[in-house]
């Protein structure tokens, strides 16, 4: 590595770009509970701040100091060359805003791609000596550390989680908690082979450990897996190195190493096959995290809708194979090509969980072919590296690992802003390891920028901040603030703050409208709430999701989020009916295999008194995917409620033994479907099924007591009105008028 750098010329500027790219690695502790989702976006936004703070005194620091001018080689021409077939991707996908700007639950458009980039190119050619990329992956794994222990206080239920019993940290996801914790232990174990003193090698000891604990509680089989794979290759790579390789490493006798390396190799290999002759054992099956590992199994849920979405995925590719569907747009392939085996399991995807089909699906064959050029250049790049002795055989190793068990921890997710980071991280250090050494800085003169420059990226640097980040974070911040006054009763108020939220018009607003939307579905079903509150949201919920819409015209989720506004508030004295059915015409052609959407359109044709078409479409869903116990329950509900008894009787009877349960609710909702055909001997055999199921909810009793007096049993309904008061006396006076009106 290269020789300290004396720098008179730059004054503070360089010491505060070094501290703030150290602060960009502290993003996965920032959590923002006043934003929507405020595990990605507060990140996100936090981080995109700090490189448009620091590229921005970079640049002023570039010019003063012709020492750390941009260097280039072919492995920065293989990133840039792939982030532009991002851009190409964006511009000829089918949604080039969305691709731009992504939003809050991934940020991971390429506007947000840039600053990654960004962030790596700073910090390739800002940090030259191996004491400052030392200190640069001491703060990540420091970071990783609180991380770790914030795991552990979860663990302690000290502080909640957001994963269940999954633990998930500050990230807010238990898989992404493990990978970016299982990279972080290898750089500890690369500072810990490169640092002599002591007291480091504790901590990184400490470190190591603890993350690798953590990584463990989290039950992620990717990261699991991708550790057991980079742990075998680091043992074949040190019981195959060369003795002088060896010798490099802080151990008294090295020698011995390979001796060492083989026995603790083996003794593994014979404890992990014995855990996994072993997996019916209860020592396995009582460990979460053991049992999901050795259990590993095509067959189940998970991996059959992993599966099927990469199934959809090359279907896709096919259709766009050079530069993709765009970034951010994988939902559109997963809509029209949505198979009818994933309901109800999943019902919505933006990403095939898996990171390769993603940048295929997204980018095409020219995005997955530079990023896997850029990949390839990067070990390139590294080996060279060492064979120039400018790092060490361990240095080569370890950062060889940690690439590749990235790749492997890819193969089940998908990147996300913490994995990014150490990503691009990693990449940093090697494009530096990549550059030729820097010329003479006597042969370039010190630039002093005038005012009108300054002026400029100054202006630039507040444009930038504003609408990258400042207006989707006020709109972020509206939006929960609405629902705040909302849940304060407020809803006059609620709703203005929705509408100020609106108008600032970010990228950001479909997931405000989304707000919205399950807002005024929730105060629809609350017969407390005045008619014209409702009538309100509704209005701003139906405003909400047409602007989503604008934004992103091919989102299927959207046009049936925007349908049950529809559905919830149709009446005769509006249109909503009308609407909601156009808008699922449009959506069906989209997505012509998704079930909810022949669910939907079926309950508009029952309203609009056309029954055996709505027949018909609950028909079609159960062709999609007979094994789907809803589809054949929804199907046999229309069938009674339109008189065909038999077939509606013989489809409930498949639910059931399909898995569907027959509770209360069920129960009422067959009961309704009979209603329709004023069938009252299975109005009350259902009734009596309730109550013994239920002998302590009184509405059973009283609704059994008015298919009595229904069917002109007057004694029957007379007793089961009075049992109906003694289990609930607040139906007493309801009983005694009952009863009055009977006559009796």
């Amino acid at each position: 590595m290269s020789k300290p750098v004396t720098d008179h010329q730059s004054s503070w500027l360089l010491p505060a770009i070094k501290y703030g790219l150290f602060a960009c690695l502290s993003m996965p502790l920032i959590i923002g509970s006043k934003f929507i989702f405020p595990y990605i976006f507060p990140k996100q936004a936090f981080f995109q701040i700090m490189v448009e703070i620091v590229f921005t005194l970079y640049l002023f620091l570039a010019l003063k100091n012709p020492n750390y001018r941009p260097r280039s080689s072919w492995l920065w021409r293989a990133l840039l060359a792939y982030f532009v077939m991002m851009v190409l991707s964006s511009i000829f996908g089918v949604n080039t805003y969305h691709s731009f700007w992504s939003n809050y639950e991934r940020m991971a458009g390429v506007v947000s791609i840039l600053h990654y980039i960004g962030f790596l190119f700073l910090a390739a050619n800002i940090f030259k000596t191996k004491e400052e990329w030392y200190s640069f992956f001491d703060v990540a794994v420091i970071v990783s550390f609180l991380e770790a222990l914030y795991g552990l206080g979860q663990m302690m239920k000290i502080f909640t989680s957001s994963g269940g019993t999954r633990f998930d940290g500050t990230i807010g996801n238990a898989s992404f908690l493990a990978g970016y914790l299982l990279i972080n232990a290898f750089f500890a174990l690369w500072l810990l082979l490169e640092k002599r003193t002591i007291a480091w090698k504790s901590f990184y000891g400490v470190v190591i450990l603890v993350n690798l604990f953590v990584m463990y509680q989290t039950q992620t089989r990717g990261a699991f897996v991708a550790f057991l794979a980079g742990l075998f290759l680091l043992f074949l790579f040190f019981i195959f190195a060369r003795q002088k390789d060896l010798a490099q490493l802080p151990f008294n006798r090295p020698e011995q190493l390979k001796k060492y390396l083989i026995g603790v190799f083996t003794f593994l290999f014979l404890i992990g096959g014995l855990i996994l002759l072993n997996r019916d054992s209860a020592f396995v099956t009582s460990r979460p995290t053991l049992n999901r590992i050795t259990h590993i199994s095509i067959s189940e849920a998970t991996a059959q809708t992993r599966l099927l979405a990469w199934q959809m995925s090359w279907q896709g590719f096919k259709e766009r194979p050079i530069f993709g569907w765009g970034p951010e747009n994988y939902y559109v392939v997963f809509n029209q090509y949505y198979d009818p085996d994933l309901y109800p399991v999943e019902s919505w995807f933006d990403r095939s969980h898996n990171a390769y089909f993603d940048i295929l699906v997204n980018t095409g064959l020219a995005g997955l072919t530079t990023y896997l050029m850029m990949v390839f250049l990067a070990f390139w790049y590294l080996w060279s590296a060492w064979k120039k002795e400018k790092i060490k055989y361990h240095t080569a190793v370890i950062f060889t690992v940690i690439l590749l068990a990235y790749a492997i921890q890819n193969i089940f997710v998908f990147d996300t802003q913490v994995t990014l980071l150490v990503f691009y991280s990693i990449l940093a250090f090697i494009v530096f390891l990549s550059f030729k050494p820097s010329p003479e800085s006597s042969s370039y003169q010190p630039i002093k920028p005038n005012a009108f420059f300054k002026i400029l990226v100054f202006l630039v640097l507040i444009f930038t901040f504003y609408f990258v980040n400042m207006k989707p974070g006020l709109a972020s911040l509206g939006g929960i603030k609405a629902l705040q006054i909302l849940q304060a009763g407020r809803a006059t108020e609620s709703a203005e703050q929705f509408k100020t939220a609106f108008d600032i018009g970010t990228f950001g607003l479909p997931e405000v409208a989304m707000r919205v939307q399950d807002a005024a579905i929730q105060l629809g079903q609350n017969s407390k709430i005045p008619a014209d509150v409702k009538e309100g949201f509704v209005k701003l919920a139906i405003d909400g999701m047409n602007l989503a819409l604008a934004k992103e015209p091919l989102n299927v989720r959207f046009m049936m989020m925007l349908s049950s506004v529809y559905l919830s508030a149709a009446s005769a004295n509006n249109s909503y009916l009308a609407d909601a059915d156009v808008l699922l015409q449009k959506a069906l052609e989209l997505s012509p295999t998704r079930q909810e959407l022949y669910f939907y359109l079926g309950q508009i044709r029952m309203y609009q008194g056309r029954p055996e078409e709505a027949l018909s479409l609950f028909k079609r869903a159960v062709e999609l995917n007979d094994k789907v116990s809803l589809s054949h329950w929804n199907y046999g509900i229309i069938a009674i409620g339109v008189g065909q008894k038999d077939l509606g009787e013989q489809e409930i009877k498949k639910a059931k033994e399909l898995g569907h349960s027959f509770g209360s609710s069920d129960i009422k909702q067959v009961i309704n479907a009979y209603t329709r055909t004023n069938d009252l001997p299975s109005i009350v055999a259902l009734y009596q099924e309730w109550i013994l199921q239920a002998p302590g909810d009184a509405s059973a009793y009283a609704g059994l007591a008015g298919a009595y007096a229904e069917a002109g049993d007057k004694q029957k309904a007379k007793e089961f009105a009075l049992q109906a008061a003694a289990v609930d006396p607040s139906y007493k006076d309801q009983a005694e008028q009952f009863v009055k009106e009977l006559g009796l």
